[in-house]
């Protein structure tokens, strides 16, 4: 198919085929809404099966948190996300329920959605972690992230003029963390995936193993950090949480 795109007009075949959304398409009449957050009487049927199973599978009684009510904007990608969440995260694996928790909720403040990162950081909680813990999870994560920038800038810069020179950088979390070294290197593992540094994830990788991290537990903490980016991007697109 052979598309012809009016330069002037910016405009092409396909786009003048295509339906145009009417701004006022919406059971009230009012302009329609980016993602809202949606209430029970305003989703279909199809939006409200899935929400409620969502609502049994992740175990949420009370008032849903205005995060899922985005997701339900999309059901299908609703029952995906709990799904993966009640496999890949509230599920004992090569690493337990409570630790792949913390790291979730360390992936969705990395992710900037503070309900999200909120709503496991209380599943953290309820399974033993306290405050302290959980703030020297975060740290960990943010002092990964200046490593991440310095030696993401060594590989752009296609050259060997910055080799030898010292970061200059203070680690402390990473040399004397209270939750283990194998926790941290879990942490840093799944930030700088995040971060696409690929240096930083080669060296802890041989960090994690060096502390006895098995490659199925690197392989949990990765999936973790998927799924709650999965959820966070979707959810930071809602005008609930634009910025």
């Amino acid at each position: 198919m052979c598309v012809r795109v009016d330069r002037a007009a910016g405009r092409s075949d396909l786009a003048l085929m295509l339906p145009h959304p009417d701004p006022t398409d919406s059971p009230s009449g009012e302009p329609m809404s980016w993602l809202p957050v949606l209430s029970n009487e305003a989703m279909s049927d199809d939006q409200k099966k899935v929400f409620e199973r969502a609502l049994t599978k992740l175990h949420i009684e009370g008032d849903a948190p205005d995060w899922l009510r985005v997701l339900a904007n999309a059901p299908l990608f609703l029952k995906d996300v709990f799904m993966n969440l009640d496999k890949g995260v509230f599920s004992d694996g090569g690493l337990q329920s409570k630790t792949k928790v913390l790291l979730a909720a360390v992936a969705a403040a990395h992710w900037g959605n503070q309900d999200v990162a909120s709503f496991f950081a209380e599943r953290a909680r309820a399974q033993g972690f306290n405050d302290e813990q959980i703030h020297e999870a975060l740290g960990i994560a943010a002092t990964s992230t200046s490593f991440n920038l310095y030696y993401k800038f060594r590989s752009l810069a296609a050259t060997d003029a910055f080799e030898g020179l010292n970061p200059g950088l203070r680690a402390s979390l990473f040399m004397r963390p209270t939750m283990g070294k194998a926790f941290a290197e879990l942490v840093n593992l799944m930030i700088s995936t995040a971060n696409g540094c690929a240096s930083c994830v080669s060296g802890h990788i041989q960090e994690a193993i060096g502390n006895d991290v098995t490659k199925e537990q690197i392989d949990e903490v990765i999936r973790t950090g998927a799924i709650v980016a999965s959820i966070c991007q979707f959810v930071n697109s809602s005008e609930r949480y634009a910025r």
